[in-house]
């Protein structure tokens, strides 16, 4: 009882001090929404769309097409996907809610210092479009530097159309990540049938736009928050290449934040490493010390009632076993006691023999 008691109470003592330990330690503090919160506090670790430092901390911002990718819409009515209402039953409407239209994928590239060349140091994000290709083109016709492409190359362009027989066209992606026209069998042109065209002029046109084409330039430019490559950003979406082979994944979206750089990167550093990381690290390590103690316990416990029971069993046996051997001698005490009057019963009856013969004997001679 006194082995039991002891482990017990070292268990519930390193169990209790962990605890404490725990519930005293600092947590970082992250604001609700709406709040003005911790000005030190940097929400970049949270999404793409807080890494973006660098459109306003850079000199010089230049796009590079990538292709054709078939991707989502924002406004769905206007993309021919959803009507006022879903009375067309459930089909249709799943139809629409998952509604697909040929978009632009694009990267940017942007440096703080001269102008950039779209190499690979000087990579950011790669970028889809949400309105279509068509918006794409004729934000690059009225705000970009000489365009190669402006609003009259995607006029003609179908979103989602009744081809007057029994299908319905509008401007889809191939394999290669190309424009084209297809035929779908659908109403809201979802499902895919056939191409139709092409569309080798204007694919030809918007491979201007591969090498390096210039969307921003402190030269230029007053301010990069009016710029082409803001308005472009603003209305797309990030793109990595668990979406699509055509856009490309930045070190934030490969190592999940948990990457450092100069720019957007600061708080991911703060959250893995230096005091944030010795406070993780000190939280498990109590934690781990909680169950460590609990274990002790019951480890404890099951062997001290172990040697309870193995003691019970030996008293058992014990008892068993003396109750026999009382039993054993009693019989041989009372087999003795037997022998012994018998004998001397056997004793006495010689004895009384022994006397009678000579009696007997002397009264023969006399008479004769």
């Amino acid at each position: 009882m006194m082995i039991k008691r002891r482990i017990r109470s070292l268990a519930d003592q390193i169990s209790v001090l962990a605890l404490l330990a725990t519930a005293a330690l600092p947590l970082p503090s992250v604001s609700a929404w709406g709040s003005s919160g911790n000005s030190d506090f940097d929400s970049s670790i949270y999404g793409m769309s807080k890494q973006r430092d660098w459109m306003s901390e850079s000199t010089s911002i230049s796009l590079k097409f990538e292709g054709c990718v078939w991707g989502y819409v924002n406004d769905r009515e206007n993309m021919g996907c959803m009507d006022d209402e879903s009375g067309d039953g459930t089909t249709y409407w799943y139809m629409m809610a998952n509604c697909r239209r040929a978009q632009a994928a694009y990267s940017m590239y942007a440096t703080s210092s001269g102008s950039t060349s779209c190499n690979k140091r000087d990579f950011k994000e790669s970028f889809v479009t949400k309105d279509g290709v068509s918006e794409f083109v004729y934000n690059i016709g009225t705000y970009g530097y000489s365009p190669p492409v402006t609003a009259d190359d995607v006029d003609s362009l179908p979103i989602c159309e009744y081809d007057g027989s029994q299908y319905y066209y509008g401007t889809g992606c191939s394999s290669s990540g190309q424009f084209t026209i297809d035929l779908f069998s659908d109403a809201y042109c979802t499902q895919f049938y056939q191409t139709a065209d092409y569309l080798s002029n204007f694919n030809s046109a918007m491979k201007s736009l591969n090498k390096c084409y210039n969307t921003y330039s402190s030269k230029t430019d007053e301010d990069p928050s009016y710029s082409l490559a803001s308005i472009l950003v603003s209305e797309s979406g990030h793109c990595s290449q668990a979406e699509s082979s055509l856009c490309k994944s930045n070190d934030f979206v490969q190592n999940s934040g948990s990457y450092s750089s100069s720019s957007g990167q600061r708080a991911a550093a703060r959250f893995t490493s230096g005091s944030g990381s010795f406070t993780n690290n000190l939280k498990y390590g109590l934690g781990f010390a909680m169950m460590l103690g609990t274990l002790i316990m019951f480890v404890g416990i099951l062997f001290t009632n172990r040697k309870k029971r193995r003691a019970m069993m030996h008293r058992k046996f014990r008892h068993s076993g003396g109750e026999s051997t009382s039993g054993r001698s009693k019989a041989r005490s009372k087999s003795k006691s037997k022998s012994k009057s018998s004998r001397k019963l056997k004793k006495k009856r010689d004895a009384s023999r022994g006397q009678s013969s000579p009696r007997e004997g002397s009264g023969g001679g006399i008479f004769a």
